[in-house]
Protein backbone atom coordinates (compact mmCIF):
# COMPACT_ATOMS: atom_id res chain seq x y z
CA UNK A 1 0.00 0.00 0.00
CA UNK A 2 1.22 3.71 -0.94
CA UNK A 3 2.17 4.95 2.59
CA UNK A 4 1.12 8.73 1.48
CA UNK A 5 -2.34 6.82 0.45
CA UNK A 6 -2.46 4.78 3.71
CA UNK A 7 -1.51 8.25 6.25
CA UNK A 8 -4.50 10.20 4.16
CA UNK A 9 -7.09 7.57 5.75
CA UNK A 10 -9.04 8.48 8.66
CA UNK A 11 -8.47 6.30 11.86
CA UNK A 12 -11.86 4.63 11.26
CA UNK A 13 -10.68 3.64 7.88
CA UNK A 14 -7.06 2.58 8.60
CA UNK A 15 -8.77 0.51 11.69
CA UNK A 16 -11.59 -0.83 9.58
CA UNK A 17 -9.12 -1.86 6.77
CA UNK A 18 -6.96 -4.07 9.42
CA UNK A 19 -9.53 -5.50 11.12
CA UNK A 20 -11.12 -6.72 8.13
CA UNK A 21 -7.39 -8.22 7.48
CA UNK A 22 -7.42 -9.45 10.75
CA UNK A 23 -10.74 -11.43 10.39
CA UNK A 24 -9.64 -12.65 7.40
CA UNK A 25 -6.78 -14.71 9.56
CA UNK A 26 -10.07 -16.36 11.32
CA UNK A 27 -8.41 -14.77 14.47
CA UNK A 28 -11.18 -14.96 17.56
CA UNK A 29 -13.11 -12.19 18.27
CA UNK A 30 -11.23 -11.11 21.52
CA UNK A 31 -7.81 -11.50 19.81
CA UNK A 32 -9.32 -9.18 17.34
CA UNK A 33 -10.02 -6.93 19.53
CA UNK A 34 -7.05 -6.88 21.33
CA UNK A 35 -4.37 -6.50 18.77
CA UNK A 36 -6.62 -3.42 17.35
CA UNK A 37 -5.96 -2.12 20.87
CA UNK A 38 -2.42 -2.75 21.13
CA UNK A 39 -1.76 -1.63 17.25
CA UNK A 40 -3.12 1.80 17.27
CA UNK A 41 -2.19 2.51 20.94
CA UNK A 42 0.16 5.25 19.84
CA UNK A 43 -2.65 6.81 17.90
CA UNK A 44 -5.34 6.75 20.23
CA UNK A 45 -3.21 8.43 22.70
CA UNK A 46 0.02 10.56 21.11
CA UNK A 47 -1.64 11.35 18.17
CA UNK A 48 -2.04 10.36 13.74
CA UNK A 49 1.51 11.68 12.92
CA UNK A 50 3.56 10.45 16.05
CA UNK A 51 1.95 7.13 14.72
CA UNK A 52 2.99 7.19 11.23
CA UNK A 53 6.62 9.09 11.94
CA UNK A 54 6.93 5.69 13.76
CA UNK A 55 5.11 3.30 11.21
CA UNK A 56 7.54 5.06 8.32
CA UNK A 57 10.99 5.48 10.06
CA UNK A 58 13.82 3.94 8.30
CA UNK A 59 14.95 2.57 12.11
CA UNK A 60 11.54 1.89 13.12
CA UNK A 61 12.52 -0.63 15.75
CA UNK A 62 14.17 2.37 17.63
CA UNK A 63 11.56 5.07 16.75
CA UNK A 64 8.51 3.13 17.58
CA UNK A 65 10.27 2.12 20.97
CA UNK A 66 10.95 5.04 22.01
CA UNK A 67 7.62 6.80 21.50
CA UNK A 68 6.13 3.72 23.52
CA UNK A 69 8.03 3.96 25.93
CA UNK A 70 7.02 7.81 26.15
CA UNK A 71 3.42 6.97 25.54
CA UNK A 72 3.87 4.11 28.34
CA UNK A 73 5.27 6.76 31.40
CA UNK A 74 2.77 9.12 30.07
CA UNK A 75 -0.61 6.94 30.67
CA UNK A 76 0.47 3.99 32.47
CA UNK A 77 1.84 2.93 36.25
CA UNK A 78 2.79 -0.64 35.31
CA UNK A 79 5.93 -2.38 33.90
CA UNK A 80 7.09 -0.54 31.18
CA UNK A 81 9.65 -2.55 29.73
CA UNK A 82 7.77 -5.38 29.67
CA UNK A 83 4.59 -3.61 28.23
CA UNK A 84 6.77 -2.42 25.39
CA UNK A 85 7.35 -5.59 23.47
CA UNK A 86 3.82 -6.67 23.18
CA UNK A 87 2.92 -3.03 21.65
CA UNK A 88 5.95 -3.57 19.63
CA UNK A 89 5.27 -6.76 17.78
CA UNK A 90 1.32 -5.16 17.15
CA UNK A 91 2.68 -2.36 15.66
CA UNK A 92 4.99 -4.08 13.52
CA UNK A 93 2.64 -6.76 12.71
CA UNK A 94 0.49 -3.60 10.76
CA UNK A 95 3.76 -2.40 9.62
CA UNK A 96 4.59 -5.07 7.31
CA UNK A 97 0.83 -5.53 6.26
CA UNK A 98 0.39 -1.69 5.30
CA UNK A 99 3.91 -2.04 3.24
CA UNK A 100 3.07 -5.62 1.84
CA UNK A 101 -0.50 -5.31 0.86
CA UNK A 102 -0.95 -4.44 -2.77
CA UNK A 103 -3.88 -1.77 -2.16
CA UNK A 104 -3.08 1.66 -4.18
CA UNK A 105 -5.07 4.90 -4.04
CA UNK A 106 -4.48 4.96 -7.97
CA UNK A 107 -5.95 1.21 -8.40
CA UNK A 108 -9.00 2.86 -9.60
CA UNK A 109 -10.17 6.22 -9.93
CA UNK A 110 -12.92 7.97 -7.66
CA UNK A 111 -15.70 8.47 -9.93
CA UNK A 112 -15.27 4.85 -11.15
CA UNK A 113 -15.34 3.48 -7.21
CA UNK A 114 -18.37 5.31 -6.33
CA UNK A 115 -20.10 4.48 -9.59
CA UNK A 116 -19.42 0.71 -9.39
CA UNK A 117 -20.50 0.72 -6.01
CA UNK A 118 -23.73 2.28 -6.56
CA UNK A 119 -24.40 -0.40 -9.41
CA UNK A 120 -24.15 -3.00 -6.25
CA UNK A 121 -26.53 -0.87 -3.87
CA UNK A 122 -27.86 -3.91 -2.66
CA UNK A 123 -24.91 -4.97 -1.02
CA UNK A 124 -25.95 -2.85 1.57
CA UNK A 125 -29.54 -5.12 1.95
CA UNK A 126 -28.13 -7.67 5.39
CA UNK A 127 -27.37 -4.34 7.04
CA UNK A 128 -31.01 -3.48 7.10
CA UNK A 129 -31.35 -5.41 10.35
CA UNK A 130 -29.40 -2.98 12.05
CA UNK A 131 -30.01 0.44 10.00
CA UNK A 132 -34.24 0.27 10.18
CA UNK A 133 -34.09 0.36 14.17
CA UNK A 134 -34.51 3.41 15.80
CA UNK A 135 -32.28 4.12 18.56
CA UNK A 136 -32.40 6.83 21.08
CA UNK A 137 -28.46 7.01 21.12
CA UNK A 138 -27.66 7.51 17.50
CA UNK A 139 -30.29 10.23 17.27
CA UNK A 140 -28.21 11.91 20.56
CA UNK A 141 -24.98 10.66 18.87
CA UNK A 142 -23.54 9.76 22.54
CA UNK A 143 -22.85 6.42 21.13
CA UNK A 144 -19.12 6.57 22.18
CA UNK A 145 -19.14 9.46 24.50
CA UNK A 146 -17.81 8.37 27.53
CA UNK A 147 -19.44 10.53 30.08
CA UNK A 148 -23.06 8.93 28.65
CA UNK A 149 -22.26 5.38 29.01
CA UNK A 150 -21.21 6.75 32.76
CA UNK A 151 -24.21 8.63 33.46
CA UNK A 152 -25.97 5.36 32.15
CA UNK A 153 -24.02 2.81 33.79
CA UNK A 154 -24.93 5.20 37.52
CA UNK A 155 -28.47 5.06 36.58
CA UNK A 156 -28.95 1.60 36.18
CA UNK A 157 -26.59 1.12 38.93
CA UNK A 158 -28.83 3.17 41.25
CA UNK A 159 -30.96 0.74 43.47
CA UNK A 160 -33.68 2.95 43.62
CA UNK A 161 -34.27 4.46 40.20
CA UNK A 162 -36.97 4.17 38.21
CA UNK A 163 -35.90 1.80 35.79
CA UNK A 164 -37.38 -1.07 38.07
CA UNK A 165 -34.31 -3.67 37.86
CA UNK A 166 -33.97 -2.86 41.50
CA UNK A 167 -30.48 -3.72 42.76
CA UNK A 168 -29.93 -6.96 40.35
CA UNK A 169 -26.81 -4.41 38.45
CA UNK A 170 -25.33 -3.56 40.94
CA UNK A 171 -24.95 -6.93 42.37
CA UNK A 172 -23.85 -7.97 38.98
CA UNK A 173 -21.35 -5.91 39.14
CA UNK A 174 -19.96 -6.76 42.63
CA UNK A 175 -20.46 -10.42 41.98
CA UNK A 176 -18.36 -10.09 38.88
CA UNK A 177 -15.36 -8.53 41.06
CA UNK A 178 -16.13 -11.53 44.17
CA UNK A 179 -15.55 -14.50 41.46
CA UNK A 180 -12.57 -12.58 39.42
CA UNK A 181 -10.48 -11.97 42.93
CA UNK A 182 -10.17 -14.50 45.95
CA UNK A 183 -12.41 -12.77 48.50
CA UNK A 184 -12.66 -14.26 51.82
CA UNK A 185 -16.04 -12.80 52.81
CA UNK A 186 -17.68 -13.65 49.50
CA UNK A 187 -20.85 -14.60 51.39
CA UNK A 188 -20.70 -11.56 53.11
CA UNK A 189 -20.19 -9.42 50.53
CA UNK A 190 -22.89 -10.97 48.28
CA UNK A 191 -25.59 -11.18 51.00
CA UNK A 192 -25.54 -7.72 52.11
CA UNK A 193 -28.04 -5.43 51.53
CA UNK A 194 -27.80 -3.23 48.40
CA UNK A 195 -30.94 -0.61 49.00
CA UNK A 196 -29.21 2.20 50.63
CA UNK A 197 -25.90 2.24 48.51
CA UNK A 198 -25.88 6.02 47.03
CA UNK A 199 -24.38 6.09 43.46
CA UNK A 200 -22.45 9.22 42.58
CA UNK A 201 -20.92 10.84 39.62
CA UNK A 202 -17.59 12.33 39.17
CA UNK A 203 -16.62 12.53 42.91
CA UNK A 204 -13.02 13.18 42.95
CA UNK A 205 -12.95 12.94 39.14
CA UNK A 206 -13.58 9.21 39.66
CA UNK A 207 -16.41 7.92 36.92
CA UNK A 208 -18.61 6.37 39.03
CA UNK A 209 -18.53 5.91 42.67
CA UNK A 210 -21.25 3.65 44.82
CA UNK A 211 -21.10 3.88 48.63
CA UNK A 212 -22.97 1.78 51.40
CA UNK A 213 -22.97 3.39 54.91
CA UNK A 214 -24.94 0.89 56.69
CA UNK A 215 -22.66 -1.89 54.64
CA UNK A 216 -19.35 0.10 54.85
CA UNK A 217 -18.92 -0.92 51.85
CA UNK A 218 -17.55 1.19 48.53
CA UNK A 219 -17.65 0.36 44.39
CA UNK A 220 -15.38 2.55 42.84
CA UNK A 221 -15.25 2.37 38.36
CA UNK A 222 -13.39 4.02 36.38
CA UNK A 223 -14.90 4.11 32.57
CA UNK A 224 -12.74 4.20 29.37
CA UNK A 225 -14.46 3.93 26.09
CA UNK A 226 -11.66 5.68 24.52
CA UNK A 227 -8.97 6.44 26.21
CA UNK A 228 -6.71 4.77 28.32
CA UNK A 229 -5.14 5.64 31.96
CA UNK A 230 -3.20 8.51 32.25
CA UNK A 231 -1.40 10.75 35.08
CA UNK A 232 -1.23 7.63 37.50
CA UNK A 233 -5.22 7.77 37.50
CA UNK A 234 -5.79 4.28 39.38
CA UNK A 235 -2.96 4.96 41.58
CA UNK A 236 -4.96 8.42 42.72
CA UNK A 237 -8.28 7.11 42.87
CA UNK A 238 -7.12 4.26 45.20
CA UNK A 239 -5.13 6.25 47.53
CA UNK A 240 -8.54 9.00 47.48
CA UNK A 241 -10.63 5.68 48.80
CA UNK A 242 -8.49 4.69 50.89
CA UNK A 243 -8.47 7.96 52.66
CA UNK A 244 -11.88 8.85 52.47
CA UNK A 245 -13.37 5.45 53.21
CA UNK A 246 -10.68 3.93 55.91
CA UNK A 247 -12.71 1.17 57.21
CA UNK A 248 -14.83 0.58 54.30
CA UNK A 249 -14.76 -2.73 52.25
CA UNK A 250 -13.25 -1.34 48.54
CA UNK A 251 -13.47 -2.89 45.44
CA UNK A 252 -12.07 -1.04 41.91
CA UNK A 253 -13.23 -1.60 38.67
CA UNK A 254 -11.52 -0.84 35.31
CA UNK A 255 -14.02 -0.90 32.68
CA UNK A 256 -13.22 -0.60 29.03
CA UNK A 257 -14.30 -2.13 26.00
CA UNK A 258 -12.14 -4.95 25.45
CA UNK A 259 -11.81 -5.63 29.06
CA UNK A 260 -7.84 -4.58 29.15
CA UNK A 261 -5.74 -5.18 32.26
CA UNK A 262 -5.43 -1.82 34.22
CA UNK A 263 -1.70 -0.64 35.11
CA UNK A 264 -2.28 -1.59 38.92
CA UNK A 265 -3.80 -5.73 38.89
CA UNK A 266 -3.55 -6.25 42.87
CA UNK A 267 -5.92 -4.28 43.48
CA UNK A 268 -8.46 -3.16 40.26
CA UNK A 269 -10.52 -5.44 38.41
CA UNK A 270 -10.11 -5.23 34.41
CA UNK A 271 -13.82 -5.62 33.26
CA UNK A 272 -15.19 -5.68 29.64
CA UNK A 273 -18.34 -3.82 28.42
CA UNK A 274 -18.99 -8.03 27.41
CA UNK A 275 -19.43 -8.88 30.80
CA UNK A 276 -21.97 -5.15 31.39
CA UNK A 277 -23.78 -6.83 28.64
CA UNK A 278 -24.86 -10.37 30.30
CA UNK A 279 -24.69 -8.15 33.64
CA UNK A 280 -27.94 -6.31 32.14
CA UNK A 281 -29.49 -8.56 30.33
CA UNK A 282 -29.80 -11.01 33.48
CA UNK A 283 -30.67 -8.37 35.30
CA UNK A 284 -34.31 -7.45 32.67
CA UNK A 285 -35.08 -11.40 33.13
CA UNK A 286 -36.03 -11.06 36.48
CA UNK A 287 -38.53 -8.45 36.19
CA UNK A 288 -40.89 -6.86 33.74
CA UNK A 289 -39.90 -3.66 32.99
CA UNK A 290 -42.10 -0.68 31.90
CA UNK A 291 -42.35 0.12 28.01
CA UNK A 292 -40.61 3.20 27.38
CA UNK A 293 -37.74 2.20 30.02
CA UNK A 294 -37.67 -0.98 28.42
CA UNK A 295 -37.27 1.03 25.13
CA UNK A 296 -34.28 2.88 26.74
CA UNK A 297 -32.66 0.17 28.07
CA UNK A 298 -32.92 -1.93 24.80
CA UNK A 299 -31.29 0.75 22.79
CA UNK A 300 -28.79 1.04 25.13
CA UNK A 301 -27.92 -2.39 25.00
CA UNK A 302 -28.16 -2.49 21.21
CA UNK A 303 -25.52 0.09 21.23
CA UNK A 304 -23.41 -1.91 23.57
CA UNK A 305 -23.62 -4.87 21.20
CA UNK A 306 -23.09 -2.54 17.90
CA UNK A 307 -20.73 -0.05 18.68
CA UNK A 308 -18.35 -1.01 22.15
CA UNK A 309 -18.27 -4.63 21.77
CA UNK A 310 -18.94 -5.37 18.18
CA UNK A 311 -22.00 -7.79 16.86
CA UNK A 312 -19.77 -10.90 15.23
CA UNK A 313 -22.87 -10.71 12.33
CA UNK A 314 -22.40 -7.22 12.06
CA UNK A 315 -18.99 -6.87 11.87
CA UNK A 316 -18.41 -9.89 9.42
CA UNK A 317 -21.21 -8.04 6.80
CA UNK A 318 -19.40 -4.60 7.23
CA UNK A 319 -16.25 -6.27 6.19
CA UNK A 320 -17.52 -8.14 3.42
CA UNK A 321 -18.95 -5.26 1.79
CA UNK A 322 -15.48 -2.46 2.66
CA UNK A 323 -13.86 -5.32 1.32
CA UNK A 324 -15.79 -5.33 -1.84
CA UNK A 325 -16.04 -1.23 -1.56
CA UNK A 326 -13.15 -0.28 0.14
CA UNK A 327 -12.41 2.73 -1.70
CA UNK A 328 -15.65 4.44 -2.38
CA UNK A 329 -16.49 3.79 1.19
CA UNK A 330 -13.12 5.39 2.08
CA UNK A 331 -14.20 8.42 -0.15
CA UNK A 332 -18.05 9.02 1.20
CA UNK A 333 -16.13 8.72 5.05
CA UNK A 334 -13.56 11.13 4.32
CA UNK A 335 -16.55 13.48 3.13
CA UNK A 336 -19.39 13.02 4.93
CA UNK A 337 -20.19 15.93 7.33
CA UNK A 338 -18.57 16.73 10.36
CA UNK A 339 -15.81 18.88 12.19
CA UNK A 340 -13.16 17.98 9.84
CA UNK A 341 -15.69 19.00 6.51
CA UNK A 342 -16.38 22.38 7.99
CA UNK A 343 -12.72 22.96 8.36
CA UNK A 344 -11.78 21.65 4.86
CA UNK A 345 -14.63 24.37 3.38
CA UNK A 346 -13.12 27.40 4.98
CA UNK A 347 -9.18 25.59 3.78
CA UNK A 348 -10.79 25.50 0.26
CA UNK A 349 -11.87 28.38 0.45
CA UNK A 350 -8.83 30.24 1.71
CA UNK A 351 -7.20 28.40 -1.10
CA UNK A 352 -9.42 30.19 -3.58
CA UNK A 353 -9.10 33.42 -2.28
CA UNK A 354 -5.27 33.50 -2.19
CA UNK A 355 -5.12 31.66 -5.37
CA UNK A 356 -7.17 34.54 -7.15
CA UNK A 357 -4.50 36.93 -5.33
CA UNK A 358 -2.37 35.09 -7.27
CA UNK A 359 -0.32 34.34 -4.28
CA UNK A 360 -0.50 30.22 -4.59
CA UNK A 361 -1.91 27.99 -7.59
CA UNK A 362 -4.80 25.96 -5.92
CA UNK A 363 -5.41 22.33 -7.27
CA UNK A 364 -9.07 21.76 -6.28
CA UNK A 365 -9.56 18.31 -8.33
CA UNK A 366 -6.44 16.93 -5.86
CA UNK A 367 -7.40 18.34 -2.62
CA UNK A 368 -10.20 16.80 -0.15
CA UNK A 369 -11.29 16.94 3.54
CA UNK A 370 -8.00 15.69 5.47
CA UNK A 371 -5.27 17.23 2.29
CA UNK A 372 -5.92 20.70 0.55
CA UNK A 373 -3.27 20.76 -2.11
CA UNK A 374 -1.61 23.87 -3.96
CA UNK A 375 1.86 24.89 -5.57
CA UNK A 376 3.89 27.87 -5.82
CA UNK A 377 5.75 30.07 -8.39
CA UNK A 378 9.09 29.39 -6.63
CA UNK A 379 8.80 26.05 -5.91
CA UNK A 380 7.75 25.48 -9.44
CA UNK A 381 10.70 27.11 -11.10
CA UNK A 382 12.87 25.13 -8.44
CA UNK A 383 10.86 21.60 -9.70
CA UNK A 384 9.15 22.13 -12.81
CA UNK A 385 6.31 20.23 -14.32
CA UNK A 386 7.10 17.03 -16.54
CA UNK A 387 4.77 17.27 -19.50
CA UNK A 388 5.28 13.53 -20.43
CA UNK A 389 5.23 12.23 -16.87
CA UNK A 390 3.07 11.29 -14.34
CA UNK A 391 3.93 11.55 -10.63
CA UNK A 392 2.27 9.57 -7.67
CA UNK A 393 -0.78 11.95 -7.90
CA UNK A 394 -1.48 11.37 -11.53
CA UNK A 395 0.13 14.77 -12.61
CA UNK A 396 2.20 16.35 -14.59
CA UNK A 397 4.21 18.14 -11.09
CA UNK A 398 6.17 16.28 -8.65
CA UNK A 399 5.49 18.68 -5.62
CA UNK A 400 2.86 19.67 -3.83
CA UNK A 401 2.58 21.82 -0.98
CA UNK A 402 -0.03 20.24 1.60
CA UNK A 403 -2.46 21.65 4.08
CA UNK A 404 -3.37 18.41 6.49
CA UNK A 405 -6.59 18.43 8.18
CA UNK A 406 -6.42 16.70 11.45
CA UNK A 407 -10.11 15.81 12.63
CA UNK A 408 -10.85 19.54 12.30
CA UNK A 409 -9.23 20.51 15.17
CA UNK A 410 -5.54 21.29 13.94
CA UNK A 411 -3.88 22.30 10.73
CA UNK A 412 -0.24 22.77 8.96
CA UNK A 413 1.45 22.80 5.76
CA UNK A 414 4.02 20.11 4.60
CA UNK A 415 5.97 19.90 1.67
CA UNK A 416 5.56 16.53 -0.40
CA UNK A 417 7.37 14.64 -2.83
CA UNK A 418 6.60 12.60 -5.24
CA UNK A 419 9.12 9.76 -7.23
CA UNK A 420 6.68 7.86 -9.15
CA UNK A 421 7.97 8.56 -12.66
CA UNK A 422 10.56 11.15 -12.19
CA UNK A 423 12.57 12.20 -14.60
CA UNK A 424 16.09 11.95 -13.92
CA UNK A 425 17.13 15.70 -13.95
CA UNK A 426 14.26 16.06 -11.19
CA UNK A 427 15.46 13.70 -8.93
CA UNK A 428 18.47 15.32 -8.93
CA UNK A 429 17.03 18.23 -7.96
CA UNK A 430 15.19 16.07 -5.04
CA UNK A 431 18.33 14.89 -3.63
CA UNK A 432 19.62 17.97 -3.86
CA UNK A 433 16.93 19.44 -1.35
CA UNK A 434 17.33 16.39 0.54
CA UNK A 435 20.51 17.56 1.43
CA UNK A 436 19.82 20.50 2.31
CA UNK A 437 16.61 19.98 4.23
CA UNK A 438 17.01 16.41 5.26
CA UNK A 439 13.84 14.38 4.72
CA UNK A 440 12.45 12.02 7.88
CA UNK A 441 12.43 9.00 5.01
CA UNK A 442 15.50 8.12 3.46
CA UNK A 443 15.05 5.09 1.52
CA UNK A 444 16.96 4.80 -1.77
CA UNK A 445 13.57 3.67 -3.46
CA UNK A 446 11.53 5.95 -1.58
CA UNK A 447 8.09 6.96 -3.28
CA UNK A 448 6.67 10.14 -1.33
CA UNK A 449 9.07 12.44 1.41
CA UNK A 450 8.21 15.33 3.23
CA UNK A 451 11.22 17.29 3.92
CA UNK A 452 9.76 20.61 5.40
CA UNK A 453 6.59 21.22 7.70
CA UNK A 454 5.04 24.66 9.17
CA UNK A 455 3.83 25.27 12.61
CA UNK A 456 0.50 23.57 13.91
CA UNK A 457 -2.20 25.50 14.32
CA UNK A 458 -5.24 24.56 16.91
CA UNK A 459 -8.83 25.00 15.51
CA UNK A 460 -10.95 25.98 19.00
CA UNK A 461 -14.21 25.19 18.33
CA UNK A 462 -15.06 29.33 18.41
CA UNK A 463 -12.71 30.54 16.04
CA UNK A 464 -14.27 32.61 13.09
CA UNK A 465 -12.95 32.03 9.48
CA UNK A 466 -11.23 34.86 9.60
CA UNK A 467 -8.87 34.00 12.17
CA UNK A 468 -8.76 30.76 10.66
CA UNK A 469 -7.62 32.91 7.47
CA UNK A 470 -5.45 34.27 9.33
CA UNK A 471 -3.70 31.43 10.82
CA UNK A 472 -3.31 30.29 6.65
CA UNK A 473 -1.47 33.73 6.11
CA UNK A 474 0.69 33.23 8.70
CA UNK A 475 1.48 29.43 7.50
CA UNK A 476 1.81 31.01 3.86
CA UNK A 477 4.44 32.94 5.48
CA UNK A 478 6.54 29.99 6.71
CA UNK A 479 5.95 28.40 3.24
CA UNK A 480 7.67 31.67 2.23
CA UNK A 481 10.63 32.02 4.64
CA UNK A 482 11.71 27.92 4.05
CA UNK A 483 11.65 28.58 -0.19
CA UNK A 484 13.54 31.80 0.70
CA UNK A 485 16.18 30.10 2.73
CA UNK A 486 16.04 26.92 0.15
CA UNK A 487 16.69 28.57 -2.96
CA UNK A 488 19.58 30.23 -1.09
CA UNK A 489 21.08 27.43 0.26
CA UNK A 490 20.80 26.06 -3.42
CA UNK A 491 22.95 28.15 -4.83
CA UNK A 492 25.53 27.84 -2.90
CA UNK A 493 25.63 24.38 -3.51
Amino acid sequence: MEIEYARSLSFDSVRALYKSHLQSLELGRNTVTTVLADTFYLWKNEGQDVFWNAITAENFAVVAREELEKALRKNSVGNVEKLINGYLYHLRRFRDFILENNISYSEKDDATAVKDFLLDIECLDPLDEWTSKFNLFDILKISRVEIRHSNMLSWLLNPNENHGLGDSVLRGFIQYVVTSFSDSDVFETLLMDCHDFIIQREWHNIDVLAVSAKEKFVLCIENKIDSGEHSNQLYRYRRQIEESFPDYKKMFIFLSPEGVEPSDTVNWCSMSYENVLTIIENAKKKVKMLPDVQLLVDNYLDIIRRDIVGDEKLARICAEIYAKHQKALDLIFENKPDRASELADIIHAWAEESAAKGLIEYDADKSGKILTRFKTKTMSEILPDAIEAKSGWGTSNFYYYEIKNIDGKELFIQFALSSKNIPDDLRATCERINAVYRAKQQKINWQWRTHFATRHVKIDDDMTDEEIFEQLDKRLEEVKMFEKKLVEKLSER
